[in-house]
């Protein structure tokens, strides 16, 4: 199939080298000239400042994935909501069948430890989650299939910020926070599963969540990690109620998407592997 995804960070690389194996044509839009992976053919066009855009319109996708990420001195509204309004009014709708775009666990509010599945209502709490479901909105209007993919924390070998905070006893929690979490591999593995779904035809919902379905409480990620750096685990104060939320997404399972790292555990197991 014919694919237009727009932003190549290091997760749209993954998802790059993950369409192209799967034999599918892939055209990648992003701002700065860096290389893409081999293979793509690519458009450097900033989709933010708009300049350009109508580049877009001689692209005959039948697939477009939108997964830009803020840069700095860019607002999650420019990134997420003008961004993908300017792709939206400019590119060819000719051939287009569906319509991905990278969204996050960010639009559920709740903070008590409640549960979240893909049927729960979306509600944010904050600017970034009110962004992006302002964003999911837009797709609304498409006269194609579209989905929001609401990821929820993504780690992986260049996302380590829970390594360092596991040496740093002033930064663990004095709740018992929630967390829910996905290996970069898996989030690239899960949107090229679904692009499968699309070129079989399969009609998609509207919005699905992309975890591993493992909630974790921080505190207990972190004695893990402690205790497999051989780290002292520090003394810290009895937890206090509990926030955050426990995610849990059904769809993906049910089309038979499995991750390759069930848990935290499986994934940081590799990562630390090759840090030794």
């Amino acid at each position: 199939m014919k694919v237009l995804q727009i932003g190549c960070g290091g997760l749209g690389a993954l998802i790059a080298r993950q369409t192209l194996a799967q034999a599918h044509e892939l055209t990648i839009v992003r701002r700065s000239e860096q290389a893409v992976p081999v293979g793509a053919q690519v458009v450097h066009l900033d989709v933010v400042a708009g300049n350009d855009i109508s580049r877009l319109a001689a692209l005959q996708p039948e697939i477009l994935l939108y997964c830009l990420a803020p840069v700095a001195g860019q607002s999650y509204q420019q990134t997420y909501v003008q961004g993908l309004n300017n792709v939206l009014q400019h590119v060819s709708h000719a051939a287009l069948r569906h319509v991905f775009f990278i969204s996050s666990t960010s639009v559920y509010g709740e903070q008590q430890g409640e549960w979240i599945d893909d049927q729960s209502p979306a509600v944010p709490a904050g600017a970034s989650g009110q962004h992006l479901l302002e964003a999911e909105r837009l797709l609304e209007a498409l006269p194609c299939g579209h989905t929001a993919l609401r990821v929820s924390g993504i780690y992986g070998p260049q996302r380590l910020s829970v390594l360092r905070m596991v040496q740093e006893a002033a930064r663990w929690p004095t709740q018992a926070h929630w967390t829910n979490r996905i290996h970069e591999v898996d989030v690239a593995r899960a949107v090229v599963h679904l692009y499968q779904q699309v070129a079989n035809h399969v009609e998609l919902p509207s919005h699905c969540l992309v975890t591993d379905g493992v909630p974790a409480l921080q505190h207990e990620v972190l004695q893990w990690l402690a205790v497999h750096r051989q780290l002292p685990l520090p003394d810290t104060p009895p937890l206090q109620p509990q926030s955050g939320k426990r995610i849990i997404g059904q769809y993906l399972t049910q089309t038979g998407f499995r991750p390759q790292f069930a848990d935290y555990r499986a994934g940081y197991q590799v990562i630390l592997a090759t840090m030794k």
